[in-house]
């Protein structure tokens, strides 16, 4: 995936989506800063209705927004973080 926003893009959200190869038994894990851990965080929310993610940050900004926070979401052309869901990581 690209690094920082535009990994954001439905694009590659789409791309992620089509390379998944889980089931219900799945997790994702997202290693990298905000935009990494926004990105996993909103797949797994959305990938077969919801399945588990750990968010393995390597930023400040990854570790309050998605990591801890679990504010997940990607841009559309309307604007930043317009398109997302809250799905903290287990145990939060």
């Amino acid at each position: 995936m690209p690094a920082g926003e535009p990994a954001k893009q439905l694009r590659v959200l789409e791309r992620l989506w089509s390379e998944l190869r889980l089931d219900r038994k799945g997790t994702i894990v997202g290693l990298g800063g905000g935009a990494a851990t926004d990105l996993a965080g909103f797949a797994a929310a959305t990938y077969l209705r919801g399945i588990p993610w750990v968010a393995v940050p390597t930023t400040v900004v990854g570790q309050v927004d998605a990591a801890i926070g679990g504010k997940t979401a990607i841009d559309i052309p309307q604007g930043k973080n317009l398109v997302g869901a809250f799905t903290g990581p287990p145990g939060r």
